[in-house]
């Protein structure tokens, strides 16, 4: 089982969504809707100098499952060209 943590501009929430759905996986999320922070983008502060906000989801998912939203967020990433989208992966066992 894997862990995702999905950082992204609240601008590309929708599509993240609508892909997830498309392709039936990301189903079982946590989602924080307003994050703060800078990455390798813009920063996105929710302030009144860098007033975007990031959205974060946490998703528990299988191998298979995350390759296919690893191709999501690769193609959001040619769409939306600057916005930055971040992904980490990592190990995850149920208890």
């Amino acid at each position: 089982m894997k862990r995702m943590e999905i950082i992204f501009s609240q601008s590309i929430d929708d599509d993240f969504i609508q892909k997830c759905a498309e392709k039936d996986v990301g189903k079982c999320y946590t989602k924080i809707p307003v994050v703060f922070g800078k990455g390798f983008s813009e920063p996105k502060m929710g302030d009144s100098i860098w007033p975007q906000s990031n959205t974060m989801y946490i998703i528990f998912c299988s191998e298979d499952e995350e390759q296919i939203i690893l191709t999501i967020l690769e193609d959001l990433r040619k769409e939306y060209i600057g916005e930055g989208v971040a992904c980490f992966v990592s190990d995850a066992e149920v208890r």
